[in-house]
């Protein structure tokens, strides 16, 4: 069926595509490009001025125009600093930009990436009558109530602030931050919000994998069972806390496991570090980036997942890992148990319980029954409850043309 929508408007705040470092990750916005252009739908994507255009998409329905990048302008700021000029100086340097393309291309909806998007979108979507959809690619510590009120606003003070500013829809992605309950309690009506899954590659779940051959392509052991994570290495995936965990390990225990930690960051030079002081240098192997063509080889040669993240534990390298047949350890943080079924795709930990976490490794790696039931069922939780990005995205375009149907006369 021909879609009611032939041209969109999107305001970003990333430069370029955005991925895990180079080769690693697949964004939401690659697969949303590729998929939309392919129903012959026009793509005009406003973005902060780059230093240089890399990897970006080809096609000739879409099109990239820029505003003044304030984000490189103050990178150089203490965090805390940057934290709140960026919101404020985004709202100048995009909103001119957006109501001057807005007149002269008269998108059939205007969408968002995440919360600075609101004051833009708010403004010049009343201007012109044009529909408007932010995409909120979940939510950070919004739905942390159980925060003391000072540590909550202190936390999410400006996504607070932003949604004062209210748009057309809400289209929140399921990363396991419960980012529709969270809105719905600050007051969004829950007919305007969109709660949709994550899309994933779901193929990978009969991929073909010589679990030995993958080893001996990235150089891990071939005989120990690997507990892997992968993630970009910064402070709220807290992967030193798998560090400390694995130095209370049973040392028998211990001499059978390597400690696989994937990908880059700032906190990979700290991480190599803590790694050394809790004697782990000759168990712990940082491989740097992976690829994510290589995931699937890389998870399906593993045994055990460790989920440490401090916001949530059903993004997506643990749904990939359940995908694959690998089961999960992690730490039980706001949406978390969606996933990692206690007993079934995994084992969960109380949050931030090290100790805890240590005696689930043993557990896991002692029982190698338990191991394969867990993999097992996780990989048939996975072909039964994840979707694909073909899926996800028509789901997302579903959304838009509903918004878009009506508000036209």
């Amino acid at each position: 069926m021909e879609s009611v929508i032939k041209k969109i408007l999107v305001l970003s705040i990333w430069e370029d595509t955005w991925s895990l470092g180079d080769g690693g990750g697949v964004a939401d916005e690659l697969q949303f490009i590729r998929h939309l252009t392919r129903r012959g739908i026009e793509l005009h994507f406003l973005i902060p001025k780059p230093r240089a255009r890399k990897g970006a998409p080809r096609d000739s329905l879409l099109t990239y125009h820029t505003y003044p990048n304030v984000f490189r302008a103050f990178e150089r700021l203490p965090g805390i600093m940057r934290r709140f000029l960026w919101p404020m100086a985004h709202l100048f340097a995009a909103t001119a930009r957006l109501e001057r393309l807005a007149a002269e291309i008269r998108p059939d909806v205007i969408l968002g990436f995440t919360h600075y998007s609101f004051y833009p979108l708010n403004r010049v979507g009343r201007k012109f009558g044009i529909p408007t959809a932010v995409k909120l690619f979940g939510v950070m510590y919004l739905d942390r109530f159980d925060f003391p009120w000072i540590k909550y606003y202190w936390k999410s003070v400006e996504q607070v602030l932003a949604l004062r500013r209210p748009v057309d829809r809400y289209i929140i992605l399921n990363d396991g931050t419960r980012g529709e309950m969270a809105l719905a309690r600050l007051g969004i009506p829950r007919g305007k919000i969109s709660f949709l899954p994550n899309g994933m590659d779901t193929e990978w779940a009969d991929a073909a994998v010589d679990r030995l051959e993958a080893r001996r392509a990235r150089g891990l052991p071939l005989d120990r069972i690997l507990v892997v994570t992968f993630s970009r290495l910064v402070k709220s995936k807290r992967i030193e806390l798998l560090l400390r965990a694995a130095a209370m390990m049973d040392p028998a225990l211990l001499d059978r496991t390597a400690i696989v930690i994937g990908g880059d960051g700032p906190e990979r030079a700290f991480l190599e570090r803590e790694a050394r002081r809790l004697g782990l240098a000759d168990r712990a192997i940082f491989t740097g980036v992976i690829p994510h063509g290589d995931v699937v080889d890389f998870l399906k040669a593993s045994d055990v997942f460790a989920a440490t993240n401090e916001l949530t534990n059903m993004s997506l390298p643990p749904c990939e890992a359940i995908l694959c047949g690998v089961p999960v350890v992690a730490f039980d943080v706001s949406g978390t148990a969606e996933v990692v079924r206690d007993g079934e795709t995994g084992l969960l930990v109380p949050n931030g319980d090290v100790p805890a976490f240590a005696r689930t490794l043993e557990l896991i790696v002692s029982d190698d029954g338990l191991r394969e039931r867990l993999g097992r069922q996780a990989a048939a939780f996975g072909r039964r409850h994840f979707v694909s990005w073909e899926e996800r995205i028509d789901m997302e375009l579903a959304v838009l043309e509903e918004l878009v149907a009506s508000k036209r006369p």
